[in-house]
């Protein structure tokens, strides 16, 4: 799905589970994918991924990490070391590229705690994987993460994980929902 926000575009996905190569090539300034790149942790299909990820037509990519990145969970170090340097492994983390500024908890299925990150000034995209509770989540979404949803009260959080709302958005006070998942979209 393809956003602008400040002057600049973002083609955002989750949920591609292998099938990232049936993803239109958007020219963008940001690429950024939600998760679930593969199935069950996967490493053929993920190293896919990386391999379509690294060559996708934007300045930035930025890649949150899903349910079914297992190899995150289980074996984190060889994780990391399968990424590419020009691809942005944002988890737990505020980052502030071009004067946007991203936050990314560890949702994957929802969060056990209270994420610890210094709530900026302003946050323009939250990333996460999974839905706050609510929230275009058919009741599976994470209750802690719709309460730090409040209390960081970004522009946008994008978010996927649920593949029956793929696609569909909402907005609550400043904040713009939108579910990115590919399958079922």
């Amino acid at each position: 799905m393809l956003l602008t926000h400040k002057s600049k575009t973002f083609a955002v996905f989750s949920d591609t589970h292998g099938k990232h190569r049936k993803l239109p090539l958007e020219e963008v300034d940001f690429a950024i994918h939600l998760g679930d790149a593969c199935d069950f942790g996967n490493d053929i299909q993920f190293r896919d991924f990386l391999e379509w990820f690294i060559l996708y037509p934007s300045k930035y990519k930025i890649f949150v990490a899903g349910n079914h990145e297992l190899q995150w969970e289980f074996e984190p170090e060889r994780f990391l070391e399968m990424f590419p340097k020009n691809i942005i492994f944002l988890e737990d983390r505020i980052m502030k590229i071009e004067e946007i500024t991203f936050v990314s908890v560890s949702a994957r299925m929802g969060l056990h705690y209270t994420p610890k990150i210094k709530i900026p000034n302003h946050t323009d995209f939250l990333l996460s994987h999974a839905p706050p509770k609510g929230i275009l989540d058919n009741d599976l979404g994470c209750p802690i993460l719709k309460k730090f949803v409040k209390k960081l009260n970004p522009d946008y959080h994008l978010f996927g994980h649920i593949h029956q709302t793929a696609g569909q958005s909402i907005k609550e006070n400043q904040t713009t929902f939108i579910n990115m998942s590919f399958l079922n979209y």
